[in-house]
């Protein structure tokens, strides 16, 4: 019997971490898309941003999933939430971002990606699971300085999505 018990729970631990991989894979592909995204088109533009931003429709739509749990405050706060005044937000974040790499000089035709470290969060935003993540990337025109960019990924069921992108960061290597 505690051989049948050990080996399901080896058994669980594994689909556990392989389902945990698959997500990491899957954010750290979009991230790394979104850079190569930005370098072949020169600039970070605000379509690009927006684009790999979550849907606000998206977000009301995962509201009313009966398997996300989401409490109804959540529920309510997302679905307050008009079309016009999501796309003010991310355009104040993605406006936050260019005004802070103009300071420091980045030129986006030569960002390249470089990592993305990540901690899981059992309860992030809106009550659902997430991953905040640190996307870090170089400006191969300035040497020994890497940048930083704070993207925060929600769980909606089993897909991860970014619902924040912000705080870009110089760092010296």
């Amino acid at each position: 019997m505690n051989k049948f018990r050990t080996a399901l729970l080896l058994f669980f631990l594994f689909q556990l971490g392989t389902a945990q991989n698959k997500t990491v894979v899957t954010m750290k592909s979009h991230v790394m898309k979104m850079m190569e995204q930005i370098s072949d088109n020169g600039s970070f533009t605000r379509s690009i941003f927006k684009e790999n931003m979550v849907a606000i429709e998206l977000l009301r739509k995962a509201a009313d999933l009966p398997a996300l749990r989401m409490s109804d405050t959540n529920k309510a706060v997302v679905k307050s939430i008009k079309r016009a005044a999501y796309n003010e937000l991310l355009q104040e974040d993605h406006q936050a971002i260019i005004e802070t790499a103009t300071s420091f000089n980045i030129n986006w035709k030569k960002v390249r990606f470089e990592d993305f470290l990540y901690k899981s969060k059992a309860l992030f935003k809106l009550g659902q699971p997430g991953f905040e993540g640190l996307l870090i990337f170089k400006d191969k025109t300035q040497k020994d300085i890497l940048f930083t960019l704070r993207v925060d990924f929600i769980m909606l069921g089993t897909d991860p999505y970014i619902l924040e992108i912000d705080d870009l960061k110089k760092v010296l290597k």
